[in-house]
């Protein structure tokens, strides 16, 4: 029904905005220090409350709250039973996360060819200029954001919204810090060469190539496929 269409379209580009407004360095410096911390293990396995998020910083309880509610919606701070934990994948974990938005980020580039993607091109673009930037500038906390906001505006441009919402779900900010932490120079050259890829052959009819490139940024950033 029509109804139900504009209500699906509707949900999938709240998702998108939501996500990609999400993807980005905390403008609070003392989150975004946490965020680094947390990922990098500092913090060990111990629990987290919002009262211990205060302490770290000296901040009050009120900052607390706002950073734990904060860092809970972006996959920092998980839940574990009866209490809440740091994110901090293994190795397998988070390659078994990685291959999950590869998969995705490639079915969603096929499913473009078949499609008239045209007035979703000029923002993927952009989005894809704006990832070559963060990628020169060489911080990989950065581009690893800017690589998410890229494919999230791919695989919005599909118009499935449980496509979306499977995304959504798996590409959180702390799997993005959580990939940058792997990254180094010779990686971020060659995830550029295969997104000026991908910028060509997005939404064309021959979708192979530009799909194994956005796997390649996933797997094996610095060997592109074709680039």
């Amino acid at each position: 029904m029509p109804s139900c269409y504009y209500y699906r379209m509707a949900k999938r580009i709240e998702l998108y905005q939501e996500a990609s407004k999400r993807m980005a360095i905390s403008p609070d410096a003392c989150i975004e220090r946490i965020r680094r911390c947390s990922i990098s293990t500092k913090f060990g396995y111990e629990s987290t409350d919002p009262a211990s998020l205060a302490a770290i910083v000296g901040l009050d309880e009120d900052w607390g709250a706002t950073a734990f509610a904060e860092l809970r919606s972006t996959g920092f701070i998980n839940t574990d039973w009866s209490r809440f934990k740091w994110y901090q994948p293994s190795g397998k974990e988070l390659d078994d996360k990685i291959a999950e938005l590869a998969a995705i980020e490639a079915a969603a580039i096929i499913r473009l060819s078949s499609m008239d993607c045209a007035p979703a091109l000029p923002a993927i673009r952009a989005l894809v200029e704006n990832f070559l930037e963060e990628a020169d500038g060489g911080d990989t906390i950065a581009t690893s954001l800017a690589h998410n906001r890229m494919m999230l505006a791919i695989v919005s441009a599909t118009g499935e919204l449980r496509l979306m919402e499977d995304y959504v779900k798996h590409a959180s900010v702390a799997v993005a810090y959580a990939v940058a932490a792997r990254l180094e120079a010779a990686d971020l050259d060659g995830m550029k060469r295969s997104a000026n890829v991908i910028v060509d052959l997005i939404g064309t009819t021959e979708p192979r190539d530009c799909a194994a490139e956005a796997v390649a940024m996933r797997l094996h950033p610095r060997e592109p496929v074709n680039a």
